[in-house]
């Protein structure tokens, strides 16, 4: 499940994909996991994204012997 850290000081943000590579990150780049607050961030209720083709595709093949 993807996670959201903010730091305690200037409240930076930042979003990762699973908790441990928000970890790996506060603890290489982020001065330790000390600093930053961790929140599990819900996956949003997203329905499946129409996609419209305006017409058909053209394909030209070439054989080059």
């Amino acid at each position: 499940m993807a996670c959201k850290i903010t730091h305690k000081l200037n409240s930076q943000q930042i979003r990762f994909a699973n908790r441990d590579a928000a970890e790996r990150y506060a603890e290489i780049i982020g001065g330790g996991v000390d600093n930053w607050y961790f929140a599990t961030v819900p996956r949003p209720d997203v329905g499946p994204v129409p996609i419209t083709v305006s017409g058909p595709r053209r394909v030209r093949v070439v054989i080059k012997a």
